[in-house]
């Protein structure tokens, strides 16, 4: 688990300050460096500067437990914690653990107790458990497991000092002693160890703080899904002839680049072929190249599949004729490409078309990133048209539902016609 886990407590000479913390690294050079302090004083040091611990887990992460780490926005967000979590984010029992919250820092959870010190001002010692992290969810998910052993911590070191303190209270009774003489002079706050009677205590902590890293980590794991991999899980039958079918990451030597294709039939007739691929017009090619431009728009359509029935693209063949949803592509001399469509293309087009050809003109996309580019563009398009399709199903096409849900995707005007060919071909 990806956190820190800090002692802190309140020194009654400098404020409140961390003084021991465990968290999980694969760097070696947190094992060796130094710890930065500038305080002297008893009760604010732990292991001393030079002093790390270590544990190795077999899967080469590494568990260090220091003074304080080197990174400095990690110390001040630590120092930030033990102020917070012993004056100001408590319980209402002065005991007990708390969550808070912020967006520019981090999340912690804190888990404020007393230590009894017969030294020190009302006979105890204020100390928290911090768990700082940048994953709000996963420390709201975690909090019920980690919670339960800050517990344990705090009642296993409340029970050492009580002993050392019943011991010193039966050789002098310091709330009389104060009582006679009037002294208020405390000097330095002791260390923890003083307090326990146990040299070993921060040996014992970074055992327990490493079995909350270890323990938080197993409870909840993040698994990060791909959009296919996502599909799959929640509606396997929904990958079924899509681009989810074959690696949409490898660029196909068989299919023509885009660009390729663009310069071969130009950019005016490829621009008319985008559209009417997109909105569902019959395309019909007359030209020694029609199997490799007809493969090539074939990758402007969410199916791989170029047999299906909607596939719109093929062979020209003299009993086709130009209409308004017939177009024809012929390659006259010279190489040369023109279009009869008796249709004309709109002032403003769907936006996918838009987005596709701002990506051909985008030179830091290279022709496989480009593919892949538009397959996402095309698979992102084909989840709103089946949000659309499912809400046409439950309340009609002309709801108000329906229009707000358009509105609320995105859709424009000059979408409609593209979704309703993308809802008819490829949303059964």
């Amino acid at each position: 688990m990806n956190a820190i886990i800090g002692l802190c407590h309140f020194c009654e000479t400098h404020g409140p300050r961390p003084l021991f913390c465990t968290f999980t690294t694969h760097d070696e050079k947190n094992t060796t460096e130094a710890s930065k302090t500038t305080v002297q004083c008893n009760g604010c040091n732990s292991l001393g500067s030079d002093t790390v611990f270590v544990s190795r887990d077999d899967d080469g992460t590494i568990f260090c437990s220091r003074e304080s780490v080197a990174n400095s926005d990690v110390t001040a967000f630590l120092r930030q914690a033990a102020i917070r979590s012993i004056t100001c984010e408590v319980s209402w029992s002065k005991e007990g653990g708390v969550v808070y919250f912020s967006d520019t820092r981090g999340h912690v959870l804190s888990h404020m107790f007393q230590v009894k010190d017969t030294h020190a001002r009302g006979l105890k010692r204020w100390f928290s458990i911090v768990v700082l992290m940048k994953d709000k969810m996963l420390l709201l998910n975690v909090t019920p497991v980690l919670s339960e052993h800050m517990k344990k911590i705090s009642k296993e070191l409340q029970e050492l000092a009580e002993v050392v303190y019943n011991d010193e209270q039966k050789i002098c009774s310091q709330r009389t002693l104060r009582l006679k003489t009037g002294r208020n002079d405390f000097g330095q706050s002791r260390s923890l160890s003083q307090l326990t009677g146990d040299e070993n205590v921060y040996k014992r902590l970074h055992s327990h703080f490493i079995w909350m890293l270890k323990t938080g980590a197993l409870t909840y794991s993040e698994k990060l899904f791909t959009s296919e991999d996502l599909l799959k899980k929640l509606c396997p039958q929904s990958t079924m002839n899509t681009i989810c079918e074959v690696d949409i990451c490898n660029n196909d030597e068989k299919y023509i680049a885009l660009r390729e294709l663009e310069n071969l039939i130009s950019k005016t007739v490829f621009r008319v072929l985008l559209y009417c691929t997109l909105t569902g017009i019959h395309i019909y090619i007359k030209s020694q190249h029609s199997i490799v431009i007809i493969k090539g728009l074939s990758r402007l359509l969410p199916v791989n599949n170029t047999s299906s029935l909607h596939f719109r693209i093929s062979d020209y063949t003299e009993l086709v004729t130009p209409t308004e949803t017939v177009c024809i592509v012929e390659e006259t001399e010279n190489n040369n490409f023109s279009c009869r469509w008796h249709g004309t293309l709109p002032a403003k087009c769907p936006t996918i078309m838009n987005k596709i050809e701002a990506a051909i003109t985008n030179t830091s996309f290279n022709d496989a990133l480009l593919h892949q580019h538009i397959k996402t563009l095309q698979l992102e398009w084909l989840g709103l048209a089946k949000a659309v399709k499912a809400a046409i199903a439950a309340s009609g096409p002309k709801s108000e539902s329906v229009i707000n849900l358009k509105k609320v995707l995105g859709f424009t005007p000059q979408d409609d016609v593209l979704i309703t060919y993308w809802i008819k071909a490829f949303c059964n």
